[in-house]
């Protein structure tokens, strides 16, 4: 495969890893050439800060794969890069494509289902939002991610004890994720009345019932 069928501007950098990469395109085909074509796609998305490059990489493989698992992972990896520009709708959009086409079990189906949710909140769809958060957990409720955003949605429907619970979750799934921790301090010191009614909170084994939870 000729260097000439990439997109215009690459090459775009000096850098070894990215010659190696182009020269692997040029001679192979089928799955050695898709392999390079992820790890090229890698190389702009995490050394060269290049996220356009990364996008029209990703849509080639996307138009030249004919393994569904590995477009779903274009499509979450697309999506990532809209969201982080704060463009939830066609993030969202790139999300969905990927869930089309991806295991419901998959790792990459739950994060597909945790940022829909997120973008969701970020657009104030918190119900619908919430439907993909719980998508999420009930792929894998050993992430925070989940809990965390479907807090948000729970909170953006002034459910606030339902928002507490998740949260708490989130922080015993992982300690050692920040933000649940902040929003749930944050919901305690503007409503100090649910330490009343949320008395799992002082019990480190957490809620015996979940509230509204899947």
């Amino acid at each position: 495969m000729s260097s000439t069928t990439l997109p215009p501007g690459i090459p775009a950098t000096h850098s070894d890893t990215e010659r190696t990469l182009i020269k692997a395109l040029e001679r192979t085909n089928g799955e050695p050439r898709a392999l390079a074509l992820w790890n090229l796609a890698v190389f702009y998305h995490k050394k060269a800060g290049r996220s356009d490059l990364t996008i029209v990489i990703l849509e080639l493989i996307i138009k030249e794969s004919n393994d569904p698992e590995r477009s779903a992972l274009a499509y979450l990896v697309l999506g990532h890069i809209a969201q982080t520009n704060d463009k939830w709708v066609t993030a969202l959009e790139h999300y969905e494509h990927g869930l089309l086409l991806t295991s419901e079990r998959s790792q990459t189906a739950y994060f597909l289902c945790n940022n829909a949710g997120y973008c969701l909140n970020a657009l104030h769809n918190y119900d619908t939002g919430e439907s993909f958060c719980r998508r999420a957990i009930g792929i894998d409720s050993k992430e925070p991610y989940a809990f965390t955003n479907l807090g948000i949605s729970l909170c953006g429907q002034n459910d606030f004890k339902g928002a507490a619970w998740c949260w708490f979750e989130a922080i015993k799934v992982s300690p050692s994720q920040p933000h649940a921790a902040e929003l749930l301090e944050q919901l305690l010191a503007k409503y100090p009345e649910l330490k009343l009614q949320c008395p799992w909170m002082h019990d480190s084994r957490g809620p015996r019932t979940p509230r509204r939870m899947i």
